[in-house]
């Protein structure tokens, strides 16, 4: 007797479907797995027998030829052990389940269900195969029913599969939480650096990556980090990738339910695989773990230089190609990019009162640590200077608020999705939509050009500078942009240390 069970297995963050064929026949009992399975699914043969048992099944002793189709496909994980074990108790007559039935789950010894990693791929892939039912782990449940309209049977224990209602489908009755500025940061805890605030909520406006650049205790990890107070919030699909990327790598998701974005903070020390994402499995890395959020890497220049410039390519494109002898998977990377650096490796090179111990071969060798192509992918860098007495000493400051900024920042991007007819933002669009949608004039044109020839701009930055002019324009509600909108984009290029 054969029988076929419809299953699925992960490849890089994509759901492939699979088919658990297993043949039952009279000989030495026996059960051999083929198809390419890891040593995970080869292992789980001895749980799912145990499974079985521990639940009130019968296993009849026979000899199992188990099959996992496509034969040419590696398949790794436990996403398997349930479908496995429903295709023991078919063969045995000891259930019966539909054709249109997909299922994934882990076994335990006892016959319970373990959550497994990456369900929204597999629920994605089941919505589009249109008419399936799909029988996952009780635990997954409000994790998978962030995607609307598949008919989803969460059970918890391995006895629960004959009693399944198949008529009635679990309905997620909890409800996503609004978007509310809650966090702990806010633009009122800092005294003081206007420019820098300013520069905030133009990259928060026009998804701008940003680099601050001061001395020791000026404020720019402060700046930086409350960032994500004034970033719109997720739409639903976005917060469907998030969960996706972090569901299959080793970390957990603390909720499904959240629309706060990703903001990671790698460590300087850390490998590029790390960064990149890698391994003899290849996993994501910040980069992909950052994915519509934030990537703030602090004390740019201590950070590997390989690591850095593997990150020029999601820069542009917006993914992550991680290539191995076996596989290449590509991994979504679409992130906003952060960073602060000191000017040279004392910090006080820009510091008018405190005097720099660095040579001038210190200065150009700190620099030149960060390469002049990544440089080149910051559409905003600035200098951050030390706080002033009369900033500190004012009590009765009248900063605003990340809440106050937000609504700027709100009001901006509708323009900019307005103006596009899609969701996008000044940082992300390409040439074609700088060449259709911004104007210049002669004068301007000119400006521009003479920066590029005398090498203050390069045709990448020069575009960039357009995007940021842009942004400036539409948080002061303008139509085009004016002269000043470009001097201003131009200031936020103007960086003396980095011409060293």
């Amino acid at each position: 007797m054969i029988t076929k069970i419809k299953s699925a297995t992960i490849v890089g963050i994509t759901a492939i479907p699979i088919d658990v064929e297993i043949d039952s026949k009279r000989g030495l009992p026996t059960e051999h797995i083929v198809g390419l399975p890891d040593i995970v699914i080869k292992e789980s043969k001895a749980r799912i027998k145990a499974a079985i048992k521990n639940s009130g099944f019968d296993y009849k002793l026979s000899q199992y030829t188990i099959n996992l189709a496509p034969a040419d496909l590696p398949k790794e994980g436990s996403y398997l052990d349930l479908p496995i074990a429903a295709g023991f108790l078919i063969c045995n007559s000891q259930l019966t389940l539909p054709p249109n039935v997909i299922l994934i789950g882990e076994l335990s010894l006892d016959g319970y269900i373990k959550p497994i990693k990456g369900i929204l791929s597999i629920i994605e892939m089941a919505k589009s195969l249109n008419h399936y039912k799909i029988i996952l782990p009780f635990e997954n449940k409000e994790e998978a029913s962030l995607i609307d309209d598949v008919s989803m049977h969460p059970i918890k224990h391995l006895r629960d599969l004959p009693s399944i209602n198949f008529e009635n489908p679990y309905k997620n009755k909890t409800q996503i939480k609004p978007f509310k500025l809650t966090q702990k940061y806010d633009y009122t805890d800092i005294k003081g650096q206007f420019l820098g605030k300013k520069t905030m909520e133009i990259a928060a406006a026009g998804n701008h990556n940003i680099l601050l650049i001061g001395p020791p205790g000026s404020g720019k990890s402060m700046l930086l980090k409350r960032l994500p107070t004034i970033m719109p919030p997720l739409t639903k699909q976005e917060q469907i990738e998030i969960v996706k990327i972090h569901s299959i790598s080793q970390q957990t998701v603390s909720s499904y339910k959240t629309l706060t974005r990703p903001f990671r903070s790698p460590h300087h020390t850390i490998s590029y695989a790390g960064l990149a994402g890698g391994g003899r499995k290849p996993t994501p890395g910040e980069i992909s773990l950052a994915h519509h959020g934030i990537l703030f890497l602090d004390e740019l220049p201590e950070f590997n230089r390989q690591a850095l410039e593997v990150l020029r390519q999601p820069i542009e494109s917006g993914t992550i190609t991680i290539s191995r002898a076996n596989q290449s998977l590509t991994y979504p990377a679409n992130f906003l990019l952060v960073a602060a650096m000191n000017p040279c490796p004392c910090g006080f090179a820009t510091d008018p009162n405190v005097d720099c111990q660095c040579s001038i071969h210190e200065k150009k060798r700190y620099i030149k640590k960060i390469s002049g192509p990544l440089l080149d992918r910051f559409d905003i860098i600035i200098e951050i200077p030390r706080l002033k007495k009369k900033d500190y000493m004012d009590n009765n400051s009248s900063s605003e608020s990340s809440q106050t900024i937000y609504q700027r920042v709100k009001t901006a991007i509708a323009l900019q999705e307005k103006r596009y007819k899609q969701p996008l933002q000044n940082g992300n669009i390409d040439s074609t939509h700088i060449s259709k949608h911004i104007t210049l004039n002669n004068h301007q044109r000119n400006l521009l050009g003479t920066c590029i020839e005398q090498g203050t701009l390069t045709a990448r930055s020069c575009d960039n500078l357009l995007k940021v002019a842009q942004t400036i324009a539409d948080l002061e509600n303008k139509p085009t942009i004016t002269d000043q909108h470009i001097s201003e984009a131009l200031h936020y290029r103007q960086t003396s240390i980095l011409r060293l």
